[in-house]
């Protein structure tokens, strides 16, 4: 099935109606999912959306990287699909748009050509710049628990910069370098700037500094998400989700620990 791509979701050209159905399900479904839905909320939300264009029969599996659903239409057609996931996060301002999106389609069954637009009009929302929601926010959280863990007012002007930095890297898309790699990279960088900056004078405490950037990067929202879909019974879902949080965690401690490391003679 030839398909031109528009921004994310593609321009389809589709072979049949079970075809067309399965994709725009896919397409929400995949959203939810890179946006950290727990795994039993995208495949209900997969399976309402076929059934409400009417599939009576529909399959779905989901794990953090992958959907892969088959439905089968009353006049004896079907469609298996697979969608690979590359990459997930937490949004929820992204996640209840789309949430949103899922339910007035299930309510309404508009044309499968109008819920294309709703998703590609979904896409391109933003509730706040991207400034606002990555730098200053990123500078605010450091900063502030730097000073909230008993650093000093300067502890936290460092732990806010430091803070900015680490928001720029994380907002650069390096191939082949993944997101543990960017969390060691972040890591390493926030431990050694700590250390570089009481060295020179302009901190008084590099552990309160280093308290505030890893505030940042601890994954505790990706392991609350992982207890969830194990309590939820998904626990495949549920155990690779736990093995991501906890090597994030293991990157976050090696950066901190090797840049202390390398940074002992200037200490």
């Amino acid at each position: 099935m030839p398909s031109e791509f528009i921004g994310e979701f593609p321009a389809k050209r589709i072979s049949s109606p079970a075809d067309h159905l399965l994709s725009v399900a896919l397409d929400v479904g995949e959203m939810l999912l890179k946006n950290g839905a727990e795994i039993r909320r995208v495949e209900d939300t997969v399976e309402r959306i076929c059934r409400a264009y009417g599939a009576v029969h529909v399959e779905v599996f989901a794990i953090i990287s992958m959907l892969n659903v088959e439905i089968h239409m009353p006049d004896g057609s079907y469609s298996t699909q697979l969608r690979r996931v590359y990459e997930t996060g937490t949004d929820l301002y992204r996640l209840e748009l789309y949430n949103d999106i899922s339910r007035t389609v299930c309510k309404n069954t508009p044309p499968l050509e109008q819920v294309d637009d709703m998703l590609r009009q979904a896409k391109k929302k933003k509730p706040y710049p991207r400034w606002v929601a990555s730098f200053l926010g990123s500078m605010l959280a450091a900063g502030g628990f730097a000073v909230f863990f008993g650093g000093t007012l300067m502890d936290g002007v460092v732990a806010a910069l430091i803070g900015l930095l680490m928001a720029l890297i994380t907002l650069v898309e390096v191939k082949r370098i993944n997101f543990l790699a960017k969390t060691l990279i972040n890591a390493f960088l926030a431990g050694t700037l700590a250390c570089l900056a009481v060295a020179f004078g302009f901190g008084d405490n590099e552990g309160m500094i280093m308290i505030g950037t890893i505030m940042l990067q601890i994954p505790g929202v990706a392991f609350s998400a992982a207890l969830r879909d194990l309590l939820c019974g998904d626990v495949l879902a549920g155990s690779l989700k736990t093995v991501q949080a906890v090597l994030s965690a293991l990157m976050i401690a090696f950066g901190y620990l090797l840049a202390m490391l390398m940074m002992r003679g200037v200490m």
